[in-house]
């Protein structure tokens, strides 16, 4: 196998993909690498035996000079190097592996060459998440109250396309491809790859992410050190390291007077890394000592503890060699993992990027005592060295390596039925007609997906106005998709949210959840969610499932403790709501149903026997097909209510 790893960036960026070189050529695969040209990367690489297809400007000479004045220039300058170097780097290859600085133009170069694409990060906090915001990027600051992590996103998505959009579809259209929309989820895809450790980097559930952790990709460092600093060590007590990799550090006046001063008001000896902000000793005292490049893996077991910034692979060779850190987190990632060091108890992150005297040697004192020396050596032991090995068998191992995500499949499930519930379209017309009888109503969808029900009703009723709400990022941006082929996207609000999260300042007098009930954990709580976005006189049209005869245990493992007919109308009566129009899904319908889902699952699987989803396609499909003709045909029902509160 032929494997194109890229990745434009600075150390932090070209290091992992020297691991995972090293593995992929252990494994007996071809490995070239796109990389900057900067004289340490090609050293670094050649080191492992890595091809260098060196592509764009020199990364340290950026970064310890002048920033470019035109970021979007900047960027159209990178995406014009993936059309071109990286494409041509990646012609005789099977799959490319792209990571670093927004990689805009990899995806579509794999894209055009037939080959397998995946997108791997080095740490989760690039993706979008409910559980922290965006990292900062070129564009407008956020309004001051913009505090939703969502709208935050959002607006994160807003600065991608602003700086990589039209370059991007420029270069498509001219390979023939069809224009993106999101240049940040096309990067990304449904499923990327996060090489971090889960112990110091856990990710927490995406809503529109599978992702696939498989440790941080560590390259096994043998140099041994340097005599004269072995000399050092053998000296005196252990030192405190100090070192700011690839961080110019140009915020922070004479960092290094500053750092070791600080560790000499704890007593300790100092170890200052040069790194790219050319740091330097600044008396002669025989307590400094300098150095350039050398093993840190070695290095950090023979510390007091670690002042650095923060990177990810800094981070996770400190904790794997157990030394207590001190993070003085610069700007990205940084902050994440300092606030990790602090959480995990192996060491203290320091508030901000400029440290003082006062504030380095307080961080200094919490790293330096004997509670977090030994929480850092227990730590230790749970930190993974397998992740680059595990990534390079993902590679190689073409039937496991990219099983399909849940919403891929259903997304091939659904292509010939696109309402994801046993309705034909006449059905689905009467309910709207019947939830709708004016026609210039306010619409929600909670759970909404696609979009479906929204957009079948704007585009009959042009007074229409709607929103919907998903978790799933992939299924809003088909939405829109939709939305503007129609013409009725100036009328539908998409919000990218949990339903049970969602909350307007306006009524609606159309609430839909159709099969979206476990959102809510039932169909009571939803008519509860539901009663809070109605309007007076409002109208409620909801899809549940029901036992239309006695199911198997199998059935009730599937679908769980469902009601009957009759029982889950007494249910939604009983709760204050009066059906003034219902709809039991008939033979003919859920049959058509699921032959569509299983058909269209099993249909594509065969017409792309060369993709190496198309096993577990065409096994989902058969084993769905099966649970459905012997688990539940004969007793699985779908009513579809519409409802008035029995009294406002």
């Amino acid at each position: 196998m032929r494997v194109l790893l890229m990745a434009y960036g600075s150390r932090g960026d070209i290091a992992p993909l020297a691991g995972l070189a090293a593995q992929l050529r252990e494994l007996g695969a071809q490995v070239r690498v796109c990389a900057p040209p900067d004289e340490e990367f090609a050293e670094l690489l050649a080191g492992v035996g890595a091809e260098l297809v060196p592509f764009g400007r020199d990364v340290r000479a950026l970064r310890t000079g002048a920033p470019p004045s035109d970021a979007a220039a900047f960027a159209a300058e990178l995406v014009a190097a993936h059309f071109d170097t990286v494409a041509r780097a990646a012609e005789d290859c099977d799959v490319l592996v792209a990571s670093g600085l927004m990689p805009a133009g990899a995806r579509s170069v794999a894209e055009k060459l037939g080959i397998r694409y995946v997108y791997a990060g080095f740490h989760p906090f690039e993706m979008p998440s409910p559980h922290y915001p965006p990292p900062p990027r070129p564009g407008p600051p956020a309004p001051p109250d913009m505090t939703d992590r969502r709208a935050l996103w959002d607006l994160d998505t807003q600065k991608v396309n602003a700086l990589y959009l039209q370059p991007l579809n420029a270069h498509r259209t001219a390979l023939g491809l069809a224009p993106v929309d999101d240049v940040r989820a096309h990067v990304f895809t449904e499923r990327p790859w996060l090489a971090a450790d889960p112990v110091l980097g856990p990710w927490q559930e995406l809503p529109d992410l599978d992702v696939v952790q498989t440790g941080a990709w560590i390259l096994p460092d043998e140099r041994p050190l340097p005599a004269d600093l072995e000399a050092f060590l053998d000296a005196g007590t252990p030192p405190v390291y100090v070192g700011f990799g690839s961080m110019p550090m140009s915020t922070a006046s004479d960092i290094a007077r500053t750092t070791v001063e600080a560790a000499r008001a704890q007593g300790r000896r100092v170890l200052v890394s040069r790194g790219w902000a050319d740091l330097g000793l600044v008396d002669d005292s025989d307590d400094c000592f300098a150095v350039g490049d050398v093993n840190h893996q070695s290095l950090f077991r023979r510390v007091a503890a670690v002042v650095h910034h923060g990177g990810a692979g800094t981070t996770t060779t400190a904790a794997r060699a157990g030394a207590p850190q001190v993070v003085v987190p610069q700007f990205v990632d940084q902050p994440h993992w300092a606030a990790r060091v602090s959480d995990l108890g192996i060491g203290a992150a320091h508030d901000g990027p400029t440290p003082t005297l006062e504030s380095l040697s307080a961080a200094l004192e919490t790293a330096l005592t004997p509670k977090t020396r030994a929480r850092a050596k227990a730590v230790a032991d749970t930190i993974r060295t397998d992740g680059a090995a595990v990534a390079a068998q993902l590679l190689l191992d073409t039937g496991h390596a990219a099983p399909m995500s849940r919403e891929q499949i259903s997304q091939i499930a659904h292509a010939e039925h696109p309402i994801k519930s046993p309705l034909d379209d006449e059905s689905v017309a009467l309910l709207l007609e019947r939830g709708l009888p004016r026609g210039d109503e306010r619409v929600l969808d909670l759970g909404c997906g696609t979009a479906e029900w929204l957009l079948r009703a704007l585009a009959t009723r042009p007074l229409l106005h709607a929103e919907g709400v998903d978790v799933s990022e992939v299924a809003l941006t088909q939405a829109r998709r939709t939305a503007s082929g129609l013409g009725v996207e100036e009328r539908l609000v998409l919000h990218h949210q949990e339903a049970a999260d969602f909350a307007s300042t306006q009524p609606f007098d159309l609430v839909i959840s159709i099969g979206a009930t476990h959102a809510f954990d039932g169909l009571l709580p939803t008519l509860a969610a539901a009663r809070e976005h109605l309007a007076p006189g409002g109208r409620v049209l909801i899809g549940e499932s029901f036992w239309d005869r006695t199911p198997s245990p199998e059935a009730v493992e599937m679908f769980g403790d469902l009601a009957d007919l009759a029982t889950t109308v007494d249910l939604v009566v009983a709760d204050g709501w009066t059906p003034v129009h219902g709809h039991v899904s008939t033979r003919s319908e859920l049959d058509a149903y699921e032959w569509a889902c299983w058909g269209s699952l099993a249909a594509w699987a065969l017409d792309h026997p060369d993709d190496p989803a198309a096993a577990q396609v065409l096994e989902t499909a058969n084993a769905q097909r099966t649970e459905w003709l012997r688990g539940y045909r004969d007793s699985f029902g779908f009513l579809c209510l519409v409802l008035r509160r029995t009294s406002d």
